[in-house]
């Protein structure tokens, strides 16, 4: 089969799967492996492995429409990563380590959690906490604590999860000041 022909095969049913609408996407081949070119608002065009794609099956809160997200890792700041829609280049989710900034966060992942993402030990998971930045001063910057974002990406699944009978807040400052 042509070249041409199969990786236009190969992008209607991604698109389909993605339910992409009018979004950009390239399909080529790099080092024999599928890679994507996705626009997006904030990066411009950016190249993701297809192997990169995480699946977040029930979406996210208030973005359950969106199921199929990328890391797109800031190089000269690596406590922070964007998680960013493949379906909508508007989308896109400032993330960090938590770990990091409040050394005595804990997460305690449920049975069904744990089964739904593959997660068979600690090491499976990267847990993150989504970043809000009010008004572009991060010196204000408060971390979502309660509504921690879970990956395996050995699995390329993703969720985010919302703890109960938690001491954390939904916006807890970053920084102190």
């Amino acid at each position: 089969m042509d070249g041409t022909i199969l990786s236009r095969i190969i992008f209607f049913r991604f698109a389909k799967m993605l339910d992409i609408k009018c979004l950009t996407v390239f399909i080529s081949f790099q080092g024999g492996r599928l890679a994507l070119q996705i626009y997006t608002s904030r990066f411009g065009t950016v190249v993701v492995k297809a192997e990169d794609v995480l699946s977040f099956a029930g979406g996210i809160p208030a973005f359950e429409h969106l199921q199929e997200f990328f890391l797109h890792p800031i190089p000269e700041n690596p406590a922070f990563t964007w998680l960013q829609a493949a379906a909508d280049p508007e989308v896109a989710f400032l993330l960090a380590d938590p770990f990091l900034f409040f050394p005595g966060y804990a997460v305690e992942l449920p049975a069904g959690v744990q089964g739904e993402l593959n997660i068979k030990q600690p090491a499976d998971a990267l847990v993150y906490t989504v970043v809000t930045i009010p008004d572009g001063d991060i010196r204000q910057a408060t971390a979502n604590l309660v509504g921690p974002v879970v990956i395996n990406p050995t699995a390329r699944r993703g969720m985010q999860i919302i703890l109960d009978g938690t001491k954390y807040t939904t916006r807890y400052p970053l920084f102190k000041e």
